[in-house]
């Protein structure tokens, strides 16, 4: 597949130079895509532009109607489009699948937004005035897709985009691009008109940076690490274009004296081992209060020396690999990083020995220091640090002390406790006695360097329109 995806067509890349895909289950190579240049670029904003003033005019109810035809063809081609996430992510089968069925939900809510989009009519001081305030679609969109949950973020990315009026360029990451290009072959099927959707493969130093500085794209959204965040921020400000940007995460889950401890333990490790614990909002730090800290400790640590890590398409699989050499190697660097600076392995700790694939085993370490690499800096992976804390001030002090602020885990059975939690967190999304289910009703959305804007609901409907503020005097 060394095409772009430009004007409803796939088209031959300008550019010659591609990019292997490698399967990290087993580190084989599953094809190649092209690593686009500018000129790839400019062409698909220029077909972007053009199909976006025609798609703008068109009735909200039709644009709904039209969109929810690719939810059908998602839905009937669900298993196929997992499995091509399956072989380039490394999901387990089931994950894969929920993720594609959860974007068909999602199609179907954001299509209905579209539907019953409302604007406002005041009544001014002036008199004989009124003020009409109506919303417009911003126009052309960029979106950069992550590799950890690109079906469901390139939704999250161009289904609210393409309601709202606007069209998108979509940019998949390099290690997972061929799911989404299965997509473009669905809207190939569907009235959507060519050039609302563009899909440019490369590099995010590349095809990302172009698009940041492109002066004909009025938003761009992108999903990714703090640093390729600021780098967009940086690059966008030339053209004082709007920037949609969900970054990393350090979730903390604070486990007090008063919590369910199997209930904790089940959601803690479920939500850590998810996508092999590849999702911003994992658990990443764990603070345990004293009264309580054995018996959990020795209750997470047996649920998460059980599990099964290993080929994604086995059943017997809980998790599957981590996306690619690079990533593995961190993972252990701070696991082993925390272990010299004085930290215990309970469990796990290595990469997965005599194997093809890039898997690491379900991990928990203890005594770890608060200003250690794996209680600050994303770790990515199956790795639950824990740290002891004796007051609820305390706990909440630790859990607000980092640059990233996107989740965060409380259990306790105690309603005050749970209250305090939910007001002094300062961070954007506080699951409490439970995983972290994103509702598509909600707004994922961080705090300081976890992004600015956000996704899902009426708010992240909105961030594809912009603001029209009309005087109306009559006499």
């Amino acid at each position: 597949m060394v095409k772009q995806f430009i004007n409803g067509e796939f088209v031959d890349s300008h550019a010659t130079n591609t990019i292997q895909v490698l399967n990290p289950a087993t580190n084989e190579v599953i094809g190649e895509v092209a690593e686009g240049d500018e000129q790839d670029l400019k062409v698909a904003v220029a077909g972007a532009k053009e199909a976006q003033k025609a798609w703008a005019s068109v009735n909200r109810v039709k644009r709904a109607e039209i969109v929810l035809e690719l939810a059908d063809l998602m839905d009937e081609h669900k298993e196929e489009i997992a499995k091509i996430y399956q072989e380039e992510q490394g999901k387990v089968y089931a994950d894969a699948l929920g993720e594609v069925e959860g974007s068909v939900d999602y199609i179907k809510y954001m299509a209905g937004l579209g539907q019953s989009a409302k604007g406002e009519v005041l009544q001014n001081q002036v008199d004989n005035e009124l003020v009409m305030i109506v919303k417009k679609p911003i126009g052309v969109t960029a979106g950069i897709i992550p590799w950890n949950a690109p079906i469901f973020i390139l939704m999250r990315k161009m289904i609210p985009a393409l309601v709202t009026g606007c069209s998108i360029v979509v940019k998949p990451s390099e290690e997972t691009p061929f799911g989404t290009f299965k997509i473009a072959e669905l809207i190939q099927q569907t009235d959507i008109p060519n050039g609302l959707v563009q899909i440019v493969t490369g590099t995010g130093s590349g095809i990302g940076s172009m698009m940041s500085k492109n002066e004909d794209i009025d938003l761009i959204s992108l999903t990714g690490s703090t640093g390729a965040g600021k780098a967009v921020m940086s690059e966008s400000s030339a053209n004082v274009k709007k920037v949609n940007l969900e970054l990393g995460g350090k979730a903390p889950a604070i486990v007090t004296n008063k919590a369910d401890l199997d209930k904790a333990v089940k959601y803690i490790v479920e939500a850590r081992i998810k996508n092999s614990g590849q999702v911003c909002t994992c658990p990443e730090r764990l603070y345990v209060q004293s009264g309580v800290y054995d018996d959990f400790v020795e209750k997470v640590t047996t649920a998460m020396s059980n599990l099964v890590t290993g080929d994604p398409t086995d059943d017997k699989t809980d998790f599957g690999p981590i996306i690619n050499k690079k990533q593995l190697d961190s993972i252990d660097e701070k696991v082993q990083h925390a272990v010299e600076n004085g930290a215990k392995v309970l469990t796990g700790g290595h990469i997965v020995p005599d194997t093809t694939g890039n898997y690491y085993e379900p991990t928990v370490v203890v005594d770890v220091d608060d200003e250690s690499s794996i209680m600050t800096d994303e770790v990515f992976g199956p790795v639950l640090p824990i740290a002891k804390f004796d007051t609820i001030d305390e706990a909440i002090e630790k859990a607000n002390n980092s640059v990233y602020g996107l989740s965060s885990y409380a259990f306790t059975e105690d309603l005050k406790e749970a209250m305090t939690f939910s007001e002094r967190l300062n961070i954007g999304e506080v699951y409490i006695n439970c995983e972290a289910e994103e509702a598509t009703t909600g707004y994922h959305a961080g705090w300081r360097q976890s992004g600015l804007g956000g996704a899902d609901g009426t708010r992240g409907f909105e961030e594809y329109l912009n603001t029209t503020v009309t005087y109306f005097r009559y006499e």
